[in-house]
């Protein structure tokens, strides 16, 4: 057992079977053995990339290609998009299981590749990047919009901290920012469920509540690289990730901080990216919480009103151009839906305000924590500028059927 046991109780009720899930100091000599124990006798591909082939792919490999197994690794820079996955599944026609060694990317390519044959696959992780090890979702790029597809969870998820911790801290850094949108996005659910009476689900936070202190209290940490604090973290991104499966979707994890960056990367028309290195998921995602965390507590002060700002198709159009416009127009309109209108003040939010504001992290304790970690929450920091940032603030609420703190004003 790798959680604790309130998360392994809520686990065991919740699912009738889960992964083989291993967090050991080291995988040097078990690779081989771990594997044909959960999948007997198979074909194993594995496929990692240029980086993570190094980090830990070569070995997995090594342990493996006596048994016949295949290797694909990918190049340094590629994208979680539908021509990758036909490359994927052409190249492991022969394969029975997929065996991703990486992270984010990695993950994402192999477990919808996998869900489309219908096969098993498995998962190293390479990095406390991201909580998307053991969702049952992917996000997958389509004509350039990046949607959330439904996939399964690996069989198994086995987890190497020597290999981890030793990978760059940026990525870890990375993964701490991903995993603060839990407190945003349990806005932004619960105020579609008091407002709307959409689903909601509290299970995938009870997991999450005994970590979040402790991982907080080490957010310093995460930025020396410290063992024990990577390994808090790993073990609160893979509950994430447990938790959206849970809730049937990315609702615990994705809300409105995860609209703006995803509206961010689709600007047709973005200002060149100065930096080097192209931000990662969970840098954007730490700018965008915080930023989604003061616009919440501002309305959970004031008076809103639902925002009645129509869906404007010329306009977004002339964003993203005609398809996507076409695709968000189609999105949108399944929000209205709901049939509030625009203009509608809402009238219990007193007692609506106090719900949310008991589970929301202030702005505040947010921006403690990124700065103990290291991490910076400039837009200039990665690559973003005000004129983008502001588009994608303004217009992200167009983008997804998802109601959130966007769509008040």
């Amino acid at each position: 057992m790798i959680f604790h046991s309130k998360a392994q109780k809520i686990l065991n009720e919740a699912f009738k079977t889960l992964p083989t899930m291993v967090m050991v100091p080291s995988l040097a000599y078990d690779v081989d053995e771990l594997l044909h124990q959960t999948f007997s006798s198979a074909q194993f591909a594995v496929v990692d990339d240029v980086d993570t082939s190094c980090a830990f792919g070569d070995e997995v490999f090594r342990a493996l290609r006596d048994n016949g197994a295949l290797h694909i690794t990918l190049p340094r820079g590629c994208k979680a998009d539908s021509e990758t996955i036909a490359d994927i599944r052409e190249r492991t026609k022969k394969a029975d299981v997929l065996v991703a060694v990486g992270s984010g990317t990695i993950n994402d390519l192999c477990k919808y590749a996998a869900f489309l044959d219908k096969k098993p696959y498995a998962v190293f992780p390479t990095a406390a990047s991201m909580n998307g090890y053991l969702s049952a979702n992917a996000s997958i790029s389509e004509n350039g919009h990046k949607t959330t597809f439904k996939a399964k969870m690996p069989e198994a998820v086995f987890c190497d901290m020597s290999v981890i911790a030793s990978a760059p801290i940026r990525l870890a850094k990375s993964g701490l920012g991903d995993s603060l949108a839990r407190s945003t996005a349990q806005a932004d659910w619960l105020l579609s469920h008091l407002l709307l009476g959409t689903e909601y689900n509290l299970a995938p936070f009870e997991m999450l509540a005994p970590l979040e202190p402790e991982l907080h209290d080490n957010a310093r940490g995460i930025a020396l690289a410290d063992t024990k604090s990577i390994e808090l973290l790993l073990q609160t991104l893979l509950l994430s990730g447990l938790g959206m499966t849970l809730a049937g979707g990315s609702y615990p994890a994705s809300q409105g901080e995860h609209m703006i960056a995803h509206t961010h990367e689709m600007l047709a028309h973005k200002t060149p990216n100065p930096l080097a290195l192209a931000p990662l998921h969970g840098e954007e995602i730490a700018l965008t919480t915080l930023y989604m965390a003061g616009r919440q507590e501002s309305l959970l002060r004031g008076k809103p009103r639902f925002a009645n700002e129509p869906f404007n198709k010329p306009h977004m159009t002339k964003i993203f151009g005609y398809e996507l416009a076409e695709e968000f127009d189609e999105a949108f309109q399944k929000k209205l839906d709901f049939r509030f209108r625009g203009n509608d003040e809402i009238g219990n939010w007193h007692d609506i305000s106090e719900k949310i504001s008991r589970i929301a992290l202030p702005s505040q304790t947010i921006a403690k924590i990124l700065e103990a970690a290291q991490i910076s929450t400039s837009l200039k920091s990665i690559g973003w500028s005000d004129e983008d940032f502001k588009t994608a603030t303004e217009v992200a609420r167009f983008t997804r059927d998802r109601f959130t703190f966007l769509d008040l004003a």
